[in-house]
């Protein structure tokens, strides 16, 4: 009897230990499992955001082909209004923005200027302060001009740069205006119009709703819109389900009509998905948008 009880004892406590190593696996295998799970999760999205972004890029090429053509302003409009499509399990958001609708940092005025970034939100005076500082941190027009030092101002930048803007970036250096996203900069600014005015009939809604109520010089926004040379392109590609988009966007110029095509410029930052909410103007088959053929590969990859 002692012996079986021996035996007994010797084969619970065998249990017991096999069932503390178990756990002890466990607690080591699991989480290197959910790890790996994790990491392979991740790895699919970024494939699948990499795949939706160069599928974007090259319908961006597409619509700026048919920009430097002159077709894309005819099915899409030219004040940043997006337009969409859809085809099999993709869906599409366009849009394009002709720079003569935008307000040039170099070349405009005191009042233009200071109307751009009230459609930023700010004030009156805010706007106005703005407009002066920027006016001061291009410095005069006249390369042949004293370049007398203006005191730093308490909107502007530490140092004023006495020199045109390269970019709209140059904004962000500005203390009032650090926080403002650059994509909302870009919507209202362009450093490639080359010109003092601004085309009404061009520009996108949050210029238009200011300008409504504007006092502008009639000389600096033009009624009539003329055709652009600089346009910016935004393509967003989604796929139906995944929650996972590409993006991308840029600044190109047209090449003049003796010379068919267009280059690109720069890069152009486009908005957050989260805030990318605005108002189709169209929504259905992408023959319309991206032409035949461009459409026709969209449904055989969709297939």
């Amino acid at each position: 009897m002692s012996s079986e009880g021996d035996e007994s004892t010797s084969a619970g406590f065998s249990l017991v230990a096999v069932l503390v190593f178990m756990l002890i696996v466990s607690a080591i295998v699991v989480p290197f499992a959910v790890t790996a799970k994790t990491r392979l999760m991740i790895a699919n999205n970024e494939v699948e955001q990499e795949r939706l972004s160069l599928l974007a890029e090259g319908l961006a090429n597409v619509v700026s082909s048919e920009l430097a053509d002159g077709f894309a302003t005819e099915k899409l409009p030219p004040d940043s209004t997006p337009a969409a499509c859809q085809s099999g399990e993709f869906a599409f958001d366009v849009r394009i923005q002709d720079h003569g609708g935008l307000i040039d940092l170099n070349a405009a005025d005191a009042d233009l200027l200071s109307l751009g970034f009230a459609s930023l939100g700010f004030d009156q005076q805010s706007s106005e302060e703005l407009a002066e500082a920027a006016i001061q941190f291009r410095g005069s027009i006249n390369a042949f001009a004293a370049q007398a030092a203006e005191p730093a101002t308490a909107v502007g930048p530490a140092q004023n740069k006495q020199a045109p803007f390269e970019s709209v970036s140059e904004l962000q250096e500005f203390s009032a205006l650090a926080s403002t996203p650059l994509h909302d900069l870009h919507d209202v600014f362009t450093v490639f119009s080359k010109r003092g005015t601004l085309s009404l009939d061009h520009a996108p809604s949050r210029l238009r709703a200011v300008l409504a109520g504007a006092s502008a010089s009639s000389a600096s926004i033009t009624q009539g819109a003329t055709e652009g040379s600089t346009y910016s392109v935004e393509v967003t590609a989604r796929r139906d389900g995944s929650g996972i988009a590409g993006q991308v966007g840029f600044i190109i110029e047209k090449f003049p009509a003796s010379a068919a095509g267009f280059r690109r410029l720069s890069g152009s930052p486009i908005a957050e998905l989260t805030n990318h909410a605005r108002t189709t103007t169209s929504s259905g088959n992408c023959d319309t948008l991206f032409g035949t053929e461009a459409a026709q590969i969209l449904r055989g990859r969709a297939s």
